[in-house]
């Protein structure tokens, strides 16, 4: 065999596995086309530490949707006092994060589940995503007959909560995400590229920056540093919070109290 045929079989055999390389990154890009909806919308699984850590302390609560679909929530506190309303993110049980706030003094503290999470029934998509966060705003409205002072989201839900953002409130995003698509993309890094993705949700940045003195940034995981600086240069006059060496209940009060 000369140099020349050696070299054609490596040439070939290098586009061989060149081209099966193709196929197989092809297949894995269709695959999460096709599951999107299950990795922009994912169910949060029942943390039952959390929510056996919040039994004493909370009330359990029920948020009926449009079409029927019924929501399990709490509320802890005095229902006296204005309303702290949290919206957990997406692969999140709410009463993760209540039971970390649950000493808070002063507010009533009130989250649900989303559709599909933990115990409840339902299918989350594209369509109730939005609309669901609406009527759950509604629902802690009754807790008190008066809308939340405050509004907080984690990730994904940091979007639901700045959309309700309304006058006369203070809203608290937790390591938001700038969008679904954001989310979904630094997770798969170049498996799913960002232009693929065909959710739309998103922080609404106008909104806030029109509302910029009601608006706070709160890093509470070091890992998510990177999702915040981002959420921090579209928004520049943002009200930065560092939780640092506090607890995620110090640093909230700090925020919603000073």
């Amino acid at each position: 065999m000369n140099i020349k045929q050696s070299v054609t079989g490596l040439l070939l055999r290098g586009l061989r596995i060149a081209g099966l390389l193709l196929v197989i990154y092809v297949s894995m890009v269709f695959y999460l086309a096709l599951t999107e909806r299950r990795n922009a919308y994912p169910r949060a699984i029942t943390h039952t530490e959390a929510e056996a850590a919040i039994q004493n302390t909370a009330n359990p609560i029920t948020c009926t949707l449009a079409d029927g679909t019924v929501l399990s929530g709490w509320s802890i506190g005095n229902t006296q006092d204005p309303v702290l309303l949290y919206y957990p993110d997406a692969d999140e049980d709410a009463a993760q994060f209540l039971a970390e706030v649950q000493q808070i003094q002063g507010l009533t503290l009130v989250s649900f589940n989303l559709r599909g999470s933990a115990s409840n029934k339902g299918t989350p998509s594209a369509d109730t995503f939005e609309p669901d966060a609406k009527e759950i705003a509604e629902c802690a409205s009754q807790v008190n007959g008066q809308k939340p002072v405050a509004l907080a989201g984690r990730g994904t839900g940091a979007i639901l909560a700045a959309e309700q953002l309304g006058d006369g409130q203070k809203v608290v995003l937790i390591d938001p995400v700038l969008s679904i698509a954001d989310a979904i993309s630094d997770k798969y890094r170049f498996l799913y590229p960002k232009f693929l993705v065909r959710a739309k949700e998103k922080l609404p940045i106008e909104r806030l920056k029109k509302r910029i003195s009601q608006v706070f940034l709160l890093f509470d995981r070091q890992t998510h540093c990177d999702r915040n600086h981002k959420v921090v240069s579209e928004i520049p006059l943002i009200c930065v919070k560092y939780r640092q060496q506090s607890t995620l209940s110090e640093a909230l009060k700090n925020i919603l109290f000073e």
